[in-house]
């Protein structure tokens, strides 16, 4: 039997780009549609402001409920901003039992880079310049820019 493919999403509210919602429903539906697990990666909840505000946002963004919505750890002391998502995305990948070159990635945002460096198909879904010149020089697809041209080549 095939390894199952996984879509990790982590889609910031505070770093959305109007012009990606498209983008991030056609990929999540073409996922969906190719079998895959679709992931939520999002901030643990917060007891004191709305607990699953991020969560809540991510699902928005994505046009369907995701299978599973995992929650990145807290920033260390010492540690890149990055780091907790990208270590959420490898800790699941290992207990789902994943080929992680098979899996993709979605960011929206510039801590996002670490975990697109830990799967093998990483998407930009926003026109932040220092994402889409970090996905020039990688060969990696910016979706709004192909959303935009109206023929995406985000193929799960």
């Amino acid at each position: 039997m095939e390894p199952t493919r996984a879509a990790f999403f982590d889609l910031r509210d505070g770093h959305r780009c109007h012009r990606s919602r498209q983008a991030v429903r056609q990929a999540a539906e073409r996922h969906r549609s190719a079998g895959d697990l679709l992931v939520l990666v999002a901030a643990p909840p917060d007891a004191c402001e709305r607990p699953h505000a991020e969560a809540e946002h991510g699902v928005a963004a994505l046009g369907v409920g995701p299978d599973l919505v995992v929650h990145r750890g807290p920033e260390q002391p010492g540690c890149s901003p990055g780091d907790p998502a990208m270590v959420t995305v490898v800790e699941a990948i290992i207990l789902l039992g994943l080929d992680a070159s098979r899996c993709f990635g979605y960011v929206n945002h510039t801590d996002g880079l670490r975990t697109l460096s830990v799967v093998g198909n990483p998407r930009v879904v926003c026109l932040d310049p220092e994402l889409t010149e970090h996905a020039s020089s990688r060969g990696w697809p910016v979706l709004v820019e192909e959303a935009a041209l109206d023929h995406p080549s985000d193929t799960p």
